[in-house]
């Protein structure tokens, strides 16, 4: 999504630039740049660190604001959600004492739920006993399968 606006954006700059004034076109062309670099930015980050699930941990990603890490015995199940928490990274959902939202944004579409609950450290806003993470991922069902794919443990 943050893509497709950063490509929409570099055509509206320029039928906008050619609508504005030529003493102001060299401001605003520094500024749509800024602006456009920062959304590519955006999406190198989040193409660099997708979550990530292992034979041991869990890994949540929100590009640069942060992870949340859970054991990977601790999760239980994923369910499909449609739902909305604001602000962005890792955060306690409001009205939810056992809930974390971890995301670039405020729409969330999975929710993992654990079992025994996870302490997770959300830094500001403190420790919080997590017994379901909500999550927003590209494809829910990859999640689901990459949770049920369990490597058998090493022996040696």
């Amino acid at each position: 999504m943050v893509l497709v606006l950063a490509v929409t954006e570099i055509v509206v700059a320029f039928l906008f630039s050619s609508m504005l004034p030529p003493a102001v076109r060299p401001l605003h062309a520094a500024l749509e740049l800024l602006m456009i670099l920062g959304g590519l930015g955006l999406v190198a980050a989040l193409v660099r660190h997708p979550h990530e699930v292992g034979e041991e941990h869990v890994i949540l990603r929100t590009a640069f604001l942060g992870d949340v890490t859970l054991p990977r015995s601790a999760v239980r199940s994923t369910s499909p959600v449609v739902r909305t928490v604001p602000g962005r990274g890792p955060r306690p959902v409001p009205g939810e004492p056992g809930a974390v939202a971890c995301s670039l944004e405020s729409a969330l579409n999975v929710a993992v739920h654990l079992d025994p609950p996870v302490l997770l450290d959300l830094g500001p806003a403190g420790p919080v006993e997590a017994s379901t993470v909500y999550v927003s991922v590209d494809s829910p069902p990859a999640l689901t399968e990459a949770l049920r794919c369990v490597v058998p443990p090493r022996t040696a």
